[in-house]
């Protein structure tokens, strides 16, 4: 990893911060909120598990590699990275007491990966592209993905006026060079591959968290979800949502 050419401190931030993350979780008073996109998270687990059976697969921001541990029995092989030394290496712990020869975790900055052109088949992550420099990632995920290859994501977007006052008044909960992507910057990505497919959530049912831990919470985030839909066929109160399934084809 070249990492010595960052002059701006920004991957050292990163690092420092997810490895103390890693130890000491900082966000658990918060975690009832993103029960509300259990429907995106669902979504996205299926898409990557549906895409990765037989094939080389790459976790893009691994964190402790739990998804790569569950996908690896039906993967070729799956490699993970992440930025924090910690993570990877509580990760190869993981693997290594479950067995799991196909699986391997290092710490690697996301922007400068040190895999070989046309790599993998699957490049996947969660809410991961929005604390890199945007376009160095497009252009490291489609440089190790084979022609045909497929990207899935899940990322916050940065246009709810809402969401991003109660951003303003956490500061803590997040690094200081995080950025929820903005429409341009998902545009961005069609310099860099063939194709996007995009699905949106978390508008109305952002109120599900309020009743989390209730025999209310499934039927009202059913309820509010089937909603948000239906507004998210609305083109501007698509960019409203919280957080957007990104689907790049190589």
């Amino acid at each position: 990893m070249a990492q010595e050419r960052y002059d701006d401190g920004r991957i050292e931030r990163e690092r420092d911060f997810h490895n103390e993350r890693y130890q000491n979780e900082v966000r658990g008073g918060v975690w009832k909120f993103y029960r509300a996109i259990d429907d995106c998270m669902d979504d996205h687990r299926q898409a990557v598990k549906e895409a990765s059976r037989g094939r080389d697969v790459l976790e893009y921001g691994c964190g402790r590699g739990t998804k790569s541990l569950e996908l690896a029995p039906i993967c070729k092989s799956i490699v993970g990275i992440d930025i924090s030394d910690v993570a990877a290496g509580n990760a190869n712990e993981e693997a290594a007491r479950r067995g799991l020869g196909n699986a391997h975790f290092m710490a690697m900055n996301a922007e400068e990966m040190n895999f070989p052109d046309g790599s993998f088949d699957i490049v996947f992550g969660s809410a991961i592209i929005h604390h890199l420099d945007i376009s160095r990632a497009y252009a490291e995920i489609a440089r190790v993905l084979r022609p045909g290859g497929q990207a899935i994501f899940v990322e916050p977007l940065g246009h709810n006026l809402a969401i991003n006052s109660f951003r303003n008044r956490t500061p803590a909960l997040r690094t200081p060079d995080e950025h929820p992507l903005l429409r341009p910057d998902i545009e961005l990505a069609r310099q860099y591959f063939r194709d996007i497919d995009l699905k949106f959530y978390g508008l109305t049912n952002l109120a599900s968290a309020f009743v989390h831990d209730t025999p209310l919470f499934r039927p009202a985030l059913a309820a509010l979800g089937a909603v948000d839909q239906i507004l998210f066929t609305i083109p501007p109160l698509r960019w409203q949502a919280w957080y957007v399934l990104i689907r790049l084809s190589r």
